[in-house]
């Protein structure tokens, strides 16, 4: 049976549901909480989800001046990325995270948004909707802290829950331009469909037409990341398909890196995966569009070995021929290990060339071990790489600090 309230009454029966719930929620690793503490924060968290409507995210924050800590109340409708989402948005805010619960529990609730019951944890019939109730403890910060950390959680929140409900929309584009990008070059499309095929935390989607018009504005893109790249940025990326055309050389796709920051799931800048969509009647065979996806490559597509991950299945395999190594050789097993210990999303995203210069300088190393700079500049000009490499012996904080610098 779940828990009701009864008109008049204390709603401590409430109250307690969500307590258990709290106490489920804590993992092995946790520091221990008693019963007062945990019945306080369920006290706090149900004051802070008492009414609220389908599809609406809830962020009630508080000082408590007495044991000196911040108190954080998340309600929403069940759904992914919103506990690593939330505890990047509060350590970008440069704010430790001392306990963090979240319960999802089964929630009715009236024509009003009140809460009416609360499923206890276990019951064999789960009556009520999913919610997220996540309750967040952390050092006090001032009133200005407390500001900019509500509105980070706003906006964090408005983006999980835009990528969340428009996934379908941007995987069936996805889908579309991999179909399109296989006309011209089979391991371009391949990499989408693989990317596709979730191996990418696919964000957000926008296509944007050379009159500066925008449409299938989706996921995070129609909330806080509106603009995936300047406007000086999609100008040159218009050109670099242009310039390739141009040569009788056309490109189906090109993969950067954004500026802009990723507020779900990690904070990371924003991969992009830029598809060309050429026009028709009299702009037949023109480039008309370029269609951005915006996502973050998985851990298991990060870690993916070469051998598995289009585009640089193909690169290993032409880098091999031109170099004259025997795959099963020495040079060819080392080239495949260079491979393996440099970043997939950067290697997909860089010039062959650029891509050749890192892998052989990574070779080199293998048996002499020395410092190495390799500087690589990105397609369109608008990052710079550093790669380097010191003998673990000179590897010291210091030493990184002064890299870094």
């Amino acid at each position: 049976m779940g828990s009701k309230s009864v008109a008049g009454a204390p709603q401590t029966a409430l109250i307690k549901a969500l307590r258990l719930h709290l106490e489920a929620s804590l993992l092995p690793g946790d520091a221990p909480a008693d019963k007062p503490a945990l019945s306080e924060a369920a006290q706090f968290l149900f004051a802070a989800a008492h009414t609220r409507q389908p599809g609406e995210s809830l962020v009630q924050i508080e000082s408590d001046t007495g044991e000196r800590r911040l108190r954080i109340a998340l309600v929403n409708d069940d759904m992914p990325f919103l506990v690593d989402s939330i505890a990047a948005t509060i350590a970008a805010q440069g704010i430790a995270i001392d306990r963090l619960l979240h319960p999802v529990a089964p929630v009715t609730r009236d024509a009003g948004g009140a809460i009416t019951a609360v499923e206890k944890p276990g019951a064999k019939t789960a009556e009520g909707t999913r919610e997220s109730l996540i309750y967040v403890e952390t050092p006090r910060v001032d009133a200005r802290q407390r500001r900019e950390l509500l509105e980070a959680l706003q906006v964090t929140l408005a983006d999980v829950r835009a990528a969340v409900s428009d996934w379908p929309a941007m995987q069936a584009v996805m889908a579309e331009d991999a179909a399109r990008a296989a006309a011209l070059d089979e391991e371009a499309s391949a990499l989408l469909g693989w990317l596709g095929g979730g191996m990418l935390t696919q964000l957000g989607h926008l296509t944007c037409y050379r009159n500066a018009r925008e449409d299938a504005v989706l996921g995070i893109c129609r909330a806080s990341a509106r603009e995936l790249l300047a406007e000086v940025s999609l100008k040159r990326a218009f050109e670099w398909f242009d310039r390739h055309e141009a040569e009788g050389n056309p490109r189906t796709l090109l993969v950067i890196k954004s500026n802009v920051q990723a507020r779900v799931h990690r904070a990371s800048p924003l991969d992009l995966f830029i598809v060309p969509h050429y026009g028709t009647g009299r702009e037949k065979g023109k480039i008309t569009a370029l269609s951005l996806h915006a996502g973050l490559w998985t851990s298991a597509a990060l870690n993916a070995p070469p051998s598995e991950v289009p585009v640089l299945r193909a690169m290993v395999a032409d880098m091999a021929a031109s170099l004259g190594f025997d795959p099963t050789g020495h040079n060819g097993k080392a080239l495949v290990h260079a491979f393996t210990a440099l970043p997939n999303d950067l290697l997909t995203a860089f010039d062959p060339a650029c891509v050749r210069s890192l892998v052989t300088a990574k070779m080199a190393l293998v048996d002499r071990p020395r410092p190495r700079l390799v500087m690589v500049r990105a397609t369109l000009e608008r990052h710079v790489f550093a790669f380097v490499w010191l003998p673990r012996d000179h590897l010291s904080t210091d030493v990184r600090l002064q890299i870094e610098a």
